[in-house]
């Protein structure tokens, strides 16, 4: 009997470590299914801008530093999307899918505007921020190629695409703070898109209290924001309240980055993000 209960409380035993073995794996095999795979290559995000971004103003010593960093935003916008900076449409090879952020670029050339229009024809998706008073801070005096382009050049191309960039002429305050669908974002002097005609099969739809103009030409897609300045941290960073919660205080980069999401996924806009 003894050898019995010996035998019986050493199986038992067994049984358990057995139990535990197991348990032990299936909370390891779980915790690796739930981290991201850090091989999967993240979409390609081509990136052409005036802004100072990837490269800040203080020239190639600045930007040599030991603590030389990119501006937030570009750092934000690095976590989802391998960016491919760009300075030539013609040279400019994309990949299948990928999507083309346009940041208040510089003036294109005929051959560039063609180019552009003819791939977003054929499937190109772009976001373009294009700001007809642009208010961020500078090093350099006006009139330097090295600042950040004032005014929007791609008239020709809103032209062809049946809108119009405007900068409104009112008393109100130069700084806007809005509530689109979810987000809740603030520019300084922002523009509104206007239609150049009112026919029922327009390309642009023109949405976010007139920020917004969502294109739809031939097969592919273009979302034009009326503002660039939304990406200056000034605008969105905050100060005590991420201090306090690490948060933005304002949500134009949640924004941006869900505009970009939508473009994507190639889906129709909901109102969470566009508003009415």
């Amino acid at each position: 009997m003894t050898d019995f209960l010996t035998r019986f409380g050493g199986g038992r035993r067994l049984l358990i470590a057995v139990l535990l073995i197991a348990a032990v794996g299936l909370v390891i095999a779980g915790f690796a299914a739930s981290r991201p795979d850090t091989h999967v290559p993240k979409p390609v995000l081509a990136m052409m801008t005036t802004l100072p971004l990837q490269w800040s103003e203080g020239g190639i010593e600045a930007d040599l530093a030991a603590d030389a960093e990119p501006h937030p935003a570009f750092v934000r916008l690095s976590r989802q999307y391998e960016i491919q900076p760009i300075d030539d449409l013609i040279a400019w090879t994309p990949k299948p899918k990928q999507l083309l952020l346009l940041a208040q670029p510089r003036a294109f050339s005929p051959q560039e505007l063609v180019r552009l229009d003819a791939w977003v024809r054929q499937g190109g998706r772009v976001l373009i921020l294009a700001d007809p008073a642009l208010q961020w801070g500078s090093l350099y005096p006006l009139g330097d190629r090295r600042r950040p382009l004032f005014t929007s050049m791609l008239s020709p191309l809103f032209t062809h695409w049946g809108i119009e960039l405007v900068l409104p002429m009112s008393d109100e305050k130069p700084v806007a703070v809005r509530n689109i669908g979810n987000f809740q974002i603030r520019t300084p002097t922002p523009g509104e898109w206007l239609p150049k005609d009112s026919k029922a099969n327009a390309p642009c739809v023109i949405a976010a209290q007139n920020l917004l103009a969502d294109c739809r030409i031939g097969k592919g897609r273009a979302l034009l924001v009326a503002d660039a300045d939304l990406l200056d941290t000034a605008h969105w960073e905050g100060r005590g309240v991420r201090m306090i919660t690490g948060a933005d205080e304002f949500a134009n980069l949640q924004w941006t980055e869900s505009l970009l999401s939508r473009l994507s996924n190639n889906a129709a806009s909901d109102r969470d993000i566009v508003g009415k």
